[in-house]
């Protein structure tokens, strides 16, 4: 050992060393300002009992123990997981109101089917009620589709989901601001049709997987928990909450479907910016 230290590159380790020390620890003799020379007092700055000093400028020393400095280095590292939750919902508020574009594709190929089914049936005897039948229904449920995309706008404001009536389509409510009017209660479980962000647990379209190839689906789905408990197995319900599902990944709530009867790409839009949740894509988790 002795060797080693008697070295004479040892020797310039160890005292290389001891100047970094005495530098980091020494006060400087001078600084340059412009063309001048300075030479700050030799006296000991004054340090506060308990605080550490870290041989660093004053500016930056306050700064690193002011209140907030320790916060301002840390800021954005841990967050609590409600806040995701809370910026969702604040990013929703800053959104402007939007009322989804009204979408005639799904009465146009109702009709279009009835039409042809009918067709068909009419020129096959005996038989011909079998495709004249399922035509003669396709054909009301298009022009029910029609007249429901005609009078229904699905709503998204800053704060829900709601459903409601073109103007002039029911008498009432004529000071609403954006013109449009009450759907009154709820006709399966009653209470209003406006669903805040906050309670949606699930939303998708079916069939599944056609709005991302282009094609119209057929229903919006999404589940909800703002309805009482009491009422969220009634219906579909039963399935969609059913301990299989729960089990497989699905969260219980009640369960609303609509016909798509207005731009589909548009809503998933929405429900994706207002924050609404939403479970993976998957065959077990759907409804």
């Amino acid at each position: 050992a002795n060797t080693i230290i008697d070295t004479p590159a040892a020797r310039m380790l160890l005292a290389t060393a001891t100047l970094a020390v005495l530098a980091l620890h020494a006060q400087p003799a001078c600084a340059h300002r412009g063309r001048s020379l300075v030479v700050p007092s030799t006296r000991p700055l004054a340090r506060a009992p308990g605080r550490v000093h870290m041989n660093l400028p004053d500016d930056m020393q306050d700064d690193f123990f002011a209140p907030s400095g320790v916060a301002k280095l840390f800021k954005g590292l841990f967050k609590p997981k409600e806040e995701g939750a809370a910026k969702a919902a604040s990013a929703a508020r800053a959104l402007a109101p939007v009322v989804i574009r009204e979408d005639y594709t799904l009465a146009v190929i109702f009709v279009a089917l009835g039409t042809a089914l009918s067709y068909a049936g009419s020129g096959v005897p005996y038989v011909g009620f079998v495709l004249s039948a399922p035509g003669v229904l396709a054909l009301l449920l298009g022009a029910l589709f029609a007249v429901q995309a005609s009078r229904i706008r699905f709503v998204f404001d800053d704060e829900a989901f709601e459903l409601k009536m073109a103007p002039k389509s029911m008498p009432g409510d004529d000071d609403a601001p954006d013109g449009l009017q009450s759907t009154g209660e709820n006709i399966v479980v009653g209470g209003a049709n406006r669903w805040p962000y906050s309670s949606f647990v699930n939303w998708a379209f079916f069939p599944d997987g056609w709005l991302e190839k282009g094609l119209p689906p057929i229903l919006v789905y999404f589940k909800e928990q703002q309805t009482p408990e009491v009422e969220w197995d009634n219906g579909p319900g039963s399935l969609a909450n059913s301990a299989e599902k729960i089990a497989q990944g699905a969260v219980r709530g009640q369960v609303h479907f609509f016909p798509v009867l207005c731009d589909a790409k548009q809503m998933a839009e929405q429900f994706e910016a207002r924050g609404c949740k939403q479970l993976p894509k998957t065959k077990t988790t759907t409804p």
